[in-house]
């Protein structure tokens, strides 16, 4: 009986200490499954998998602080734009997000081989309404559906569903394939249908927008 009491006393203690040496990863496991995971649990655009070990390795020789960095400022030549596209997100949130990911895929700082630093990446930050340049479509899905979200409802969650982006609260469903457009859902007021296109239409980089929106006010029968 006392060694089942002291197994559990050191288990219990154990996890007591984890919990808090871990206390900073909620905030970057929240803002993961808010932004992030679009595109880094099912590989779109090529993004590393946080269920694929071998995925993260050759980005770990570059360092936590390299990736902090990448999170912050995009990484040239893929998919990654500056904070994943959500320009909202603090620099802080978003070294709080790469450090859960890190923590996920099983990084430890004293893996990480010694080399000379990487350069930072430098990345011109340009909005997507101004800009002419083609943006990757699971960078530019998450960027409409942030629009979205703060055009109609900025505290509502936005999640994935079946590789479209649900924004919740206004009740609109966002996919992206080749630069076209499709939205979908029944917001409650008219307005929006008309209004959702037109902030879609605000990204230079959209070649179309299949408008499948329907007021809820409309699916009333007498």
């Amino acid at each position: 009986m006392k060694n089942v009491l002291k197994t559990i006393t050191y288990v219990v203690f154990a996890l007591t200490l984890n919990a808090l040496s871990n206390s900073h990863a909620a905030s970057g496991e929240a803002v993961y499954k808010a932004t992030c995971n679009v595109c880094h649990d099912s590989g779109a655009g090529n993004a590393p998998r946080v269920t694929h070990r071998a995925d993260w390795e050759p980005r770990w020789q570059r360092g936590r602080a390299a990736m902090h960095e990448g999170g912050i400022k995009g990484v040239p030549n893929t998919a990654m734009g500056p904070k994943g596209g959500f320009a909202h997100l603090t620099q802080d949130e978003v070294k709080a997000a790469v450090d859960y990911i890190l923590a996920r895929t099983g990084y430890q700082d004293n893996l990480v081989i010694e080399t000379a630093p990487a350069p930072a990446p430098v990345v011109a930050v340009v909005p997507p309404q101004t800009s002419n340049a083609p943006v990757a479509d699971p960078v530019l899905l998450r960027q409409i559906a942030e629009a979205l979200r703060q055009e109609f409802f900025p505290g509502a969650l936005i999640e994935s569903v079946d590789g479209k982006l649900l924004v919740r609260g206004v009740n609109i469903r966002v996919s992206v394939r080749d630069s076209v457009v499709m939205l979908e859902g029944t917001p409650e007021k008219p307005e929006v249908v008309t209004r959702a296109e037109q902030v879609v239409k605000s990204f230079r980089s959209v070649q179309r927008v299949d408008n499948r929106l329907v007021s809820a006010g409309m699916l009333d029968f007498d």
